[in-house]
C-alpha cells in the first residue's frame, strides 16, 4: 500500500471513529484543549494568533478564538484561497464570520491580509496526529503549503481518542512543534 493510500485509508477510519464520540466528550475535551493553549507561555507572549474556527467535526475553538480577542491580541483566521492556498485574515470580531468553502467559518472578504512573517504563534487544524507530531489533514494541502511559511511555535491540536500510533508521511509533510490534546501538551517525540 502506498503512503498516499495509508493516509486514505486512515483518514477514513479517524473520521468513522470522531463520528461515534459522545458530543459531551467532545465538549469537554474541546474546552480543554483550547484552555491548555490559552495556558502556553509561547500563546501568551504573542501579539499575532493564527487560529481556525472548527467545524462540528473539528475541535471547537470558539474559546480560544473569543479569548484571543478578549486579550487584544490579533486575531488571523484562514480563508481558502486559489491553488489550495490560505488567505491569512485579520479578524476582529466573531460576526466577521462566514460559511465559505466546505461550509467552513472563515473571514468574510473585506478582512485585512497579513502575511505568515506576522504570525507569532499558530494553531494547526488536523484529523489525527501521532507522538512525533506527524500530521493528518484533510488532504486537500492547504496547510501543506501554510507550515513551511511559518516561522513561528506551531501547535497540533486533537483529541486524545483520535491520535493515531503512527501517522503515514509523505517528503512535503511538516511536524508541528508542540502537540496538545485534552490531557495536556506532549513533546513530540524525536
Amino acid at each position: 500500500m502506498s503512503v498516499i493510500e495509508e493516509k486514505k485509508a486512515l483518514r477514513t477510519y479517524i473520521r468513522q471513529t470522531e463520528r461515534t464520540l459522545d458530543p459531551s466528550y467532545k465538549a469537554e475535551s474541546s474546552e480543554a484543549i483550547c484552555r491548555c493553549v490559552l495556558a502556553l507561555e509561547e500563546y501568551r507572549a504573542a501579539g499575532t494568533v493564527f487560529a481556525f474556527a472548527g467545524t462540528v467535526h473539528e475541535i471547537d475553538t470558539a474559546l480560544l478564538l473569543k479569548e484571543t480577542l478578549a486579550a487584544g491580541k490579533t486575531l488571523v483566521l484562514p480563508r481558502c484561497a486559489e491553488g489550495h492556498t490560505l488567505d491569512l485574515c485579520v479578524v476582529t470580531s466573531m460576526d466577521e464570520l462566514v460559511p465559505g468553502m466546505y461550509g467552513i467559518l472563515e473571514p468574510k472578504k473585506n478582512c485585512a491580509l497579513v502575511t505568515a512573517a506576522d504570525i507569532d504563534f499558530a494553531v494547526v487544524p488536523c484529523l489525527s496526529f501521532d507522538r512525533k507530531g506527524r500530521r493528518l489533514g484533510q488532504g486537500g494541502g492547504y496547510y501543506d503549503r501554510l507550515l513551511p511559511q511559518l516561522h513561528c511555535p506551531t501547535v497540533l491540536i486533537c483529541r486524545e481518542q483520535l491520535m493515531s500510533p503512527e501517522v503515514p508521511v509523505e517528503e512535503h509533510d511538516m511536524r508541528c512543534t508542540m502537540l496538545v490534546t485534552e490531557k495536556g501538551i506532549l513533546t513530540p517525540e524525536a
